[in-house]
């Protein structure tokens, strides 16, 4: 959060259908001009992920807000939760709700990393509207993922390890939120480029707040999540999205496949990919500078074309 009471970063709610879903955003979002910038963080991760890792002028003058995932600490989902409810009408819910109540009538690019570049194509989906472009972060159109964490769902669906993978879930969920150099080294498993991961200080203040927010985590429901998302699919209405979009990714992520990710930049009426070399599913902390420049000068043609 920001010291500096001009620029101070709170966080806000939206409660609807049981769920109850933060939000951080500048205290001033309402009185700063332009696009509203919607950051959405990947699985296991939190709304206050994005600011520490925000160039200081981006953070201080452009207005974003930082939304959370379904059911990740500190927000929370209905006691009866389960695999089932995770859908694209799941997110499209929880995120309108976010913007009839924080971007009323303001135009949205959103920023979405993983399972939060997926939220985001759904958004524009049914909000062609206000969603004026996406920038899908190591995102994808189907939640069949590969490697670690296509493990980790197997392991939350009983489908690997059988009743001992949701507990071995929860075990690794303790461990690496209470001891930051383990949290680090298993956060640093997703990224290609390991070094720049574990050293860049940004990244490290993100780890810290994860583990914050990770600590008060309703384990039972993140590992519904986990088991649900396995299931969503949206490959039959990619071609309906006409905002322009970013697919924008390591060449070496080990979560999202190279492949698929080349074929969601083929099949968006607008999609353009940007694709970084020797990096992995962490891209805004590998290449935490040159992702913040890209993102930027990207959204500035954007809109300099007219998009809004």
């Amino acid at each position: 959060m920001s010291n500096n009471s001009q620029n101070e970063i709170i966080r806000s709610s939206v409660s609807i259908e049981g769920h109850t879903l933060f939000i951080d955003h500048p205290a001033e979002l309402a009185s700063r001009p332009g696009p509203i910038w919607m950051f959405i963080h990947g699985i296991a991760v939190t709304s206050a992920f994005w600011e520490p890792l925000m160039p200081a002028h981006f953070r201080d003058n452009t207005p974003w807000l930082s939304v959370s995932l379904p059911v990740h600490s500190p927000s929370s989902g209905p006691t009866d939760f389960s695999q089932k409810h995770v859908t694209p009408d799941l997110f499209n819910t929880l995120n309108g709700a976010v913007l009839d109540q924080l971007a009323s009538g303001r135009d949205v690019m959103v920023v979405g990393h993983s399972t939060g570049g997926f939220a985001g194509l759904c958004l524009a989906l049914v909000r062609p509207e206000q969603v004026r472009g996406v920038v899908s972060v190591g995102g994808f159109a189907d939640g069949q993922w590969i490697g670690l964490e296509g493990d980790m769902q197997l392991m939350a669906r009983k489908e690997k390890l059988g009743f001992f993978g949701p507990t071995a879930l929860r075990i690794t969920s303790w461990l690496t939120t209470r001891w930051p150099w383990l949290h680090a080294r298993a956060a640093s498993m997703f990224a290609y480029n390991k070094r720049a991961f574990l050293t860049d200080t940004p990244s490290k203040g993100a780890l810290r707040v994860m583990r914050r927010d990770a600590r008060l985590q309703n384990h039972e429901q993140l590992i519904a999540f986990f088991a649900g998302i396995r299931d969503v699919d949206i490959w039959d209405q990619v071609g309906q999205i006409k905002q322009p979009v970013l697919v924008l990714t390591g060449d070496h992520d080990p979560v999202i496949s190279l492949k698929k990710t080349l074929r969601l930049a083929k099949e968006l009426p607008k999609g353009n990919l940007l694709l970084y070399p020797n990096v992995g599913h962490m891209v805004m902390s590998e290449r935490r500078e040159d992702f913040w420049r890209d993102i930027i000068s990207w959204q500035t043609t954007l809109f300099s074309k007219g998009q809004s």
